[in-house]
C-alpha cells in the first residue's frame, strides 16, 4: 500500500491527537516528523514512537523533501504564516481553523493557493461527524424539503485557559466559526449579513483580554435563508453542541448530550452523564477528516472542505466581530 508521508506542526491537544491518529490509526499515512517549540510536547510523542523525527522549528520539517503533506495544528495566530510557508514548500496542507484572523491576509492565501495549485483542507471536523454527515445526506435527498433556516448551538463547559484564549481570536473566531461553516454547508449559500451580540457573563478574566463568554449571531444568506448561532463558554453541565435545520417539509435535528446510552432514575429525578468535551464528542470525526485528507492527496482529488470554505467562514467571523463593536448588522462583501 502506498502511504502518504506526513508531518504534524504543533503538538497541543489537537495536534497530538492528529499525530497519534496518523501514527497508529490511518492505514494509508505514515507519520514521518513533527515539530513543536516545546521540548516536553515532542517527548510525549517520541516516548510512544521513538523513530519519528522531531524539530523545534517547523521550517526544518518543511525542508524534508520526502514529506508529502503537513497537518497544521499550531496556535491560531501562527496559522497563516505556517500555511503560506507550507504551500511555498510544495506540501499538501491540512490546516486547523481558522486559516487567519485578519481579513487582509485572505488575498495572500488565495494568491498562494492559486499560484501553486495547492491542495489545502480546512479542519471543520463537524462535517465528518456521523450525525452531521447523515443530516446532510437526508437533506440532500429532499425528504424534508428545502432547508430554510439553521439554528446551531455550541456551548463549552468552561472558560478556556487564558494563554489559549489570548491567541485564539476570541469566542466567535474560535468556537462560532464551526457553526458559521454549518450554516453555509446546510443552506448552500454564502452569508450576506451578520448581526452579533455578545457579553462577558461569567468570566471577567476574558473581558480583561477583550474576549467574551457568550455570543448570539443572526445570519442572512444570499439566497434568503437564515441562520441563528449561539456560542457560549458557560455550559457547566457538559459539552453541548446541537444543530437544527428547518426545511419546507420538516426538520432535521443533530446532536445529543448523552455520553453513554444510560439513564438512571431515582428519588432525585433523572440522571445521565453528558459529553465532557470536544475531543470526546468528535473523536471519530477527527480521524475521519484526516483520513479524507490523506485519501484526497493520494488520489489527486479535491478536498471536501476547501480554502474557499475556510476563508468564507473567516469573512463572516470578522464581520461578526465588527458587528459586535458597532451594535449593528454588518454586510459581508
Amino acid at each position: 500500500m502506498i502511504k502518504l508521508n506526513c508531518g504534524v506542526i504543533g503538538l497541543g491537544r489537537l495536534g497530538m491527537k492528529h499525530a497519534l491518529a496518523i501514527a497508529g490509526r490511518i492505514s494509508n499515512a505514515r507519520l514521518a516528523a513533527v515539530s513543536d517549540p516545546v521540548c516536553d510536547s515532542r517527548k510525549r510523542l517520541t516516548d510512544q514512537f521513538p523513530d519519528i523525527k522531531t524539530f523545534e522549528d517547523y521550517h526544518d520539517l518543511l525542508d524534508i523533501k520526502e514529506i508529502d503533506a503537513v497537518i497544521i495544528a499550531s496556535p491560531t495566530t501562527t496559522h497563516t504564516g505556517i500555511l503560506l510557508d507550507s504551500i511555498k514548500a510544495g506540501k499538501a496542507v491540512f490546516c486547523e481553523k481558522p486559516l487567519t484572523l485578519d481579513s487582509n491576509e485572505i488575498p495572500l492565501i488565495e494568491s498562494a493557493c492559486r499560484e501553486k495549485a495547492a491542495l489545502v483542507q480546512v479542519g471543520f471536523m463537524r462535517r465528518f461527524d456521523s450525525g452531521y454527515m447523515e443530516a446532510k445526506k437526508r437533506i440532500e435527498s429532499g425528504e424534508a424539503g428545502d432547508p430554510v433556516s439553521v439554528r446551531s448551538t455550541s456551548r463549552d463547559p468552561s472558560c478556556p485557559p487564558l494563554e489559549f484564549a489570548k491567541k485564539s481570536g476570541g469566542l466567535i473566531s474560535d468556537l462560532c466559526i464551526h457553526d458559521i461553516d454549518l450554516v453555509r454547508w446546510f443552506l448552500g449559500s454564502e452569508v450576506s449579513q451578520v448581526f452579533a451580540q455578545g457579553a462577558v457573563l461569567m468570566y471577567p478574566e476574558l473581558g480583561a483580554i477583550s474576549d467574551i463568554d457568550h455570543a448570539d449571531l443572526l445570519l442572512r444568506c444570499q439566497n434568503g435563508t437564515l441562520g441563528c448561532i449561539e456560542g457560549s463558554r458557560n455550559s457547566h453541565y457538559g459539552y453541548d453542541v446541537r444543530t437544527e435545520v428547518v426545511c419546507t417539509k420538516g426538520a432535521v435535528f443533530i446532536g445529543t448530550l448523552h455520553n453513554t446510552p444510560c439513564v438512571v432514575l431515582n428519588q432525585y429525578g433523572e440522571n445521565r452523564n453528558t459529553v465532557p468535551g470536544f475531543l470526546d464528542r468528535f473523536e471519530q470525526a477527527y480521524v475521519r477528516e484526516i483520513e479524507s485528507f490523506t485519501d484526497t492527496v493520494l488520489s489527486g482529488g479535491q478536498p471536501s472542505v476547501s480554502v474557499k470554505d475556510g476563508l468564507a467562514a473567516v469573512r463572516v467571523a470578522v464581520a461578526a466581530g465588527k458587528s459586535l463593536q458597532v451594535s449593528a448588522p454588518v454586510n459581508i462583501i
